[in-house]
């Protein structure tokens, strides 16, 4: 006997949610885990924490920040089978063949997908700041003014649908193998988490760097959580530094870093104030 076509498509649809639900999960936690990690390597080097921002973490953030992930990795579920359900059998989100496009372009396509990632999340989130905006989308984000890798996805539902918007535009306008498209899921979540880390691990001269300027750093990234005034990128500070939101302590606050590591490997005792 022949299920019901809404048992059916419940059915389908329960198969989809676990299944993507799976992989957001995992490739979300294993960078977690991996920040994690690298904070008790960091004390261990160091004899102290080395933290960006001196003080403890409180455990109700963790735990806060540990229930927002969870919501968040539910609703890029849904978006992602929400996609797939719009592209349905008649429109191909990835193409098939590396020969359609070229070795070249597959290679080039993961930075063409960080730009646009980067340039939307710009925007929306600069946007999301508006004192209109900031309370109904972003406030939950910056509850975690000391930020820690959990904070990564530690954000209202409503930001998550938001934040979707960069994947949505890469899927239905923007050609790509589904292995550049993996490629960039996981440099997306393990940079999210860096920026979140609360380390830095780049040297000092990355800020003034004729290259390393125009990244984004755990350091300036950093500095938004403890400010909420600038450094609004992702990958890159060239809207940042485009439209003047760059942080005017950031190269002051790399160069601190630098400073206050050499003073904890000669002298574990003395911990750096930066804040």
């Amino acid at each position: 006997m022949t299920p019901p076509h809404h048992v059916s498509a419940i059915s389908q649809f329960l198969h989809q949610l676990k299944f993507i639900a799976v992989i957001e999960a995992q490739r979300y936690l294993i960078f977690v885990v991996l920040g994690f990690i690298a904070w008790g390597w960091w004390r261990r080097r160091d004899g102290t924490n080395g933290r960006l921002q001196p003080g403890p973490i409180d455990r109700r953030q963790l735990a806060r920040e540990a229930v927002y992930s969870t919501t968040t990795i539910f609703v890029f579920t849904l978006v992602s089978i929400a996609i797939l359900a719009v592209a349905g059998k008649s429109q191909r989100l990835f193409y098939a063949n590396v020969s359609d496009y070229g070795w070249a372009y597959l290679i080039l396509s993961v930075p063409i997908m960080m730009v646009i990632q980067d340039t939307y999340f710009y925007w929306t989130h600069r946007l999301m700041h508006h004192r209109a905006l900031f309370r109904f989308f972003h406030r939950t984000h910056h509850l975690s003014t000391n930020p820690t890798p959990l904070t990564t996805y530690s954000i209202n539902p409503l930001e998550a649908l938001v934040d979707s918007g960069a994947v949505v535009i890469i899927l239905f306008f923007l050609p790509k193998h589904i292995a550049a498209y993996l490629v960039f899921s996981y440099v997306n979540t393990a940079y999210a988490v860096y920026a979140h880390l609360g380390h830095e691990i780049l040297p000092a001269s990355w800020a003034t760097h004729r290259l390393g300027r125009w990244i984004n750093t755990s350091v300036a990234h950093n500095i938004h959580h403890a400010r909420a005034r600038h450094n609004f990128s992702w990958y890159f500070l060239f809207w940042d530094r485009l439209m003047g939101t760059v942080d005017p302590d950031y190269e002051a606050q790399m160069r601190a870093r630098a400073v206050a590591t050499h003073a904890r490997r000669h002298a574990p005792s003395v911990y750096p104030v930066t804040k």
